[in-house]
């Protein structure tokens, strides 16, 4: 820190952001914690009206992409890794291989509510865009004190 007529000024590092062309995560391996190999990275699925990536798409099984089922997963759900190009998931694999599932050729409609509730409760999540916090990380739920006496969170 620095002190300029009374003025403290702080210098820190600047911010580093991971930014990666989203191709580049395509194949990728996805893992769980312990140490299953659960499929790989087919697809990234965004939403627009946000600018978030909404969910990954797994893909399990099948040879060079034919006879594979794909899955999509809630993107919160992911831990990415990417000096190791993969991806991990705290799931076990039983649990990707009973959410519902599509083929390459019959994707469903992502932005249908009913579908959508049906991954999100299979997950056990609360979507992003019925969250409590928001995109600033500010919690919007109950009338809460920060400590006794301080003004409201």
């Amino acid at each position: 820190m620095t002190t300029d007529g009374g003025a403290t000024t702080s210098q820190s590092a600047p911010i580093v952001h991971a930014v990666y062309a989203a191709g580049a995560f395509k194949g990728a391996g996805v893992h769980n914690y312990a140490g299953e190999a659960l499929g790989k990275v087919d697809e990234f699925v965004l939403d627009l009206n946000s600018g978030r990536i909404a969910y990954v798409v797994v893909s399990t099984g099948g040879f060079l992409g034919l006879g594979d089922k794909l899955f999509a997963v809630p993107w919160e759900l992911f831990v990415v890794k990417p000096l190791e190009h993969a991806f991990y998931l705290d799931v076990e694999k039983q649990m990707l291989l009973d959410s519902p599932s599509f083929d390459r050729n019959n994707w469903p409609d992502m932005g249908n509510n009913a579908w959508t509730d049906q991954i999100q409760s299979h997950y056990a999540q609360k979507p992003y865009w019925n969250s409590d916090i928001t995109d600033a990380g500010d919690y919007v739920g109950n009338d809460l004190l920060d400590k006794a006496d301080r003004d409201r969170i």
